[in-house]
Order: structure tokens, then sequence, then C-alpha cells
């Protein structure tokens, strides 16, 4: 199965928990925070932004969410789109404000309509799934478009999963391989999975092993959990490659580590195929391999668990 565009970006604005007490009243630690203070506090937009961003990352002062999600709330109500976004997924998160789908709608239409392509997938992604409001597929297709065509690689990703399903649009798996391309060629892992299943299955292009073998290891090599798993399966039975035991048996492992469901299955099938030397010889590169993997976990598109928002870029 293909990874839907909610897989992609993954991230949040902030990590970690919530911290909630009153907002908007914090003390001043240094000179610079007191003038960025003062200024927030007069309605300076830039002001706000800048102390959103500072709270956000800990930059000089005491990380705090919560007082980070107050000043995007008071940029974003003066109409900066990009204080709207953030907002949006401070709701949509439930981090520095209670969790609230129609409140992230609100904000990320806002933000959407004056054309932050961020926003633009993220309200797409809500109304894909019915988050905060009714489920609309066609609309969820149409902002999907429009942030694609800007040459946002999130809105690429989904409008191509959208258009290989048929869901609010009419399907056409050879369209959605060239907005892959396009996001493939900035190297976003997921794009180059999707790819790698579509030449595997025959989905928008002729069937060409070799090449899905390609994109699988490019994804792979990017920490992709699902790539790791086909990468290793592709070694397994010598599928657009020559067989190599060793080799599957170490990128499925990998998968394994990472919740990818059939992997475990299938690492400890492969395992019973190698001798003592060649399971000592795998465990060694994933164990070499492991620290390094980027913190992707496995996507399943079915579950609204794995829903997830672009970050801000």
């Amino acid at each position: 199965m293909a990874i839907e565009g909610l897989g992609f970006g993954i991230g949040k604005i902030f990590a970690g928990k919530a911290i909630r007490k009153r907002r908007g009243t914090k003390v001043a630690v240094n000179a610079r925070e007191a003038q960025l203070l003062a200024a927030a506090r007069r309605g300076e937009v830039e002001a706000q932004l800048r102390l959103a961003t500072i709270y956000a990352e800990g930059d000089g002062v005491a990380q705090d969410y919560g007082e980070a999600a107050h000043w995007y709330g008071e940029a974003a109500r003066r109409g900066d789109a990009d204080a709207q976004f953030s907002f949006g997924i401070c709701n949509a998160n439930g981090q520095g404000t209670g969790q609230d789908y129609e409140a992230a709608v609100e904000w990320f239409r806002r933000a959407a309509e004056q054309g932050i392509s961020g926003a633009q997938v993220s309200l797409g992604l809500c109304l894909q799934k019915g988050l905060g409001a009714p489920a609309n597929q066609q609309e969820a297709a149409q902002w999907f478009r429009r942030a694609a065509e800007k040459g946002d690689a999130a809105g690429q990703v989904s409008l191509a999963a959208a258009l290989q399903h048929g869901r609010g649009v009419a399907k056409n798996e050879g369209e959605a391989v060239c907005w892959l391309c396009q996001a493939a060629a900035e190297g976003v892992a997921e794009a180059e999975f999707n790819l790698g299943k579509c030449y595997q299955d025959g989905a928008g292009v002729d069937v060409d092993a070799k090449k899905s073998f390609d994109y699988f290891r490019r994804a792979a090599e990017k920490g992709l959990p699902q790539a790791e798993f086909e990468l290793g399966l592709c070694f397994y039975h010598g599928h657009g490659t020559e067989v190599d035991l060793v080799q599957g048996y170490t990128w499925i492992s990998l998968a394994a580590q990472r919740a990818v469901p059939p992997a475990v299955g299938v690492r400890d099938e492969l395992k019973e195929q190698l001798s003592a030397e060649q399971i000592a010889e795998g465990d060694r590169r994933v164990a070499q391999l492991a620290p390094g993997r980027p913190k992707i976990a496995a996507v399943s598109p079915e579950t609204d668990e794995d829903f997830k928002f672009p970050n801000e870029e």
C-alpha cells in the first residue's frame, strides 16, 4: 500500500507536552525578551511572531509552548497568515492549547485563503478525514492541488494519493506519478517510496523492478520504515537486484524495530535460512545503522492516530 499524504512531514511545531497556565503575563528574564514583550503587548505582529518562536524553540528563554501558542494566537487574530497556520497547528495538536480540530480548521482555512501552502495541505487533510469539519474529499483534493501547483511537496504527495485512489478527484494514476516525480526530485522519501510501489505494481507506469528497487533504496536510506521493509524484500527475493539474504535480513530487521506490521514475521522466516555467521553479520549491520535512523514512525494511513500536519516551512 502506498503512503498517504498524511504521512508526510511529519512533525509538530513543538515537541513534548503543553504547559497550561495563564498566558501573556510572563515576566521578562532578559533585555531582549523585555523589549519584545513590550512590543508584542502593543500589538506589533512581528514582535508577537518573534516572541512565539523564541518560546517555542527555547531560544535564550525557558521553552514554553503555552506562551508560544498565546502569541501565535495574538498575531493570528491580527490577520497574519503565518501565525494563523502556526496557531492552527497548535489547536490541531493540542500543544499550548486544548486540542480543538474545529478551531484548527478555522485557522488553517484563513491561512490557506491567504496562500500559505502548508495550511492548504493541513486544511485538506482535515477535510479528508472529517476532523473539525464534515469530510469533503472534493474540497480536500482542491486544496492539495493548490499547494502542489505552488511546488509544495506535501501537497504533491497528498494530491498524488487522492489521484491514485480517485478520492475527491477522477482517478488518474499517470498524473499521480507526475506529482510524485516532482516531490521525489526534491528528495522526499514518501514520494520515492510511492514511486517504488508504482513501478512495482505498474500503477501509472510500466512495471520496472530495477526502478522500483532504486526508489525503495533512496527512501530506505532516508529512514522511511516502509521503504526499509520493501528494500529488504527486494534483496530477499531478488526483485530489481541480486538476491542477498544478509542485506535482506538487515533491512527487514530495521523495519521490524520500527513497527512495520509484517516485518517481524518475514525477518524470522528469513532468519531460518541464514547461518549463524550470516545472522551475526546482519545483526552487526543493524546495530551500526539503527542509531542513526531518523525518528520516523511507520505510517498506517487508515488510522487517525498517525494523522500529521506539515511543518511551517
